[in-house]
């Protein structure tokens, strides 16, 4: 499901563009995260932060599922490293540290705008659910 929607909407090649394998990082999730993540909006938006590689690949859950404080989740390659960001409304023990996002950022979702967001840096790329995170 989650596999056949990146392909679709074009995200699986942008990330496999930028080095990431989404057969491993995506692929054999339990169903119910499967669903989830497909649940999400998925998005590519170009971004001109020093030593990120023109663009970012975002992961914005719903609204009503955002509101429960399930994050947001952003891959791209910043100085020739994949960096995986998982980002919550609220501050989490795992969290260690912030990031706020202005009304009107270009280089962000439109929906995660406005509000600091509490983030940790993801080792193994893979998606939160997945239980497979590991924070650097």
């Amino acid at each position: 499901m989650l596999l056949e929607k990146l392909e679709q909407e074009g995200i699986k090649k942008e990330l496999e563009a930028l080095g990431y394998n989404c057969e491993e990082i995506f692929g054999g999730l339990k169903e119910e995260t499967d669903r989830l993540y497909a649940s999400y909006s998925w998005q590519k938006i170009p971004c001109t932060v020093e030593g990120i590689r023109e663009y970012v690949i975002h992961a914005v859950p719903p609204k009503e599922l955002r509101e429960k404080d399930y994050p947001w989740e952003e891959w791209f390659i910043q100085f020739d490293e994949p960096v995986h960001h998982v980002l919550f409304m609220h501050d989490q023990e795992i969290c260690n540290a912030e990031v706020p996002i202005p009304e009107g950022d270009t280089q962000h979702p439109a929906e995660i705008c406005g509000r600091t967001w509490y983030y940790y840096d993801d080792k193994n790329s893979y998606p939160h659910f997945a239980g497979k995170s590991e924070p650097r």
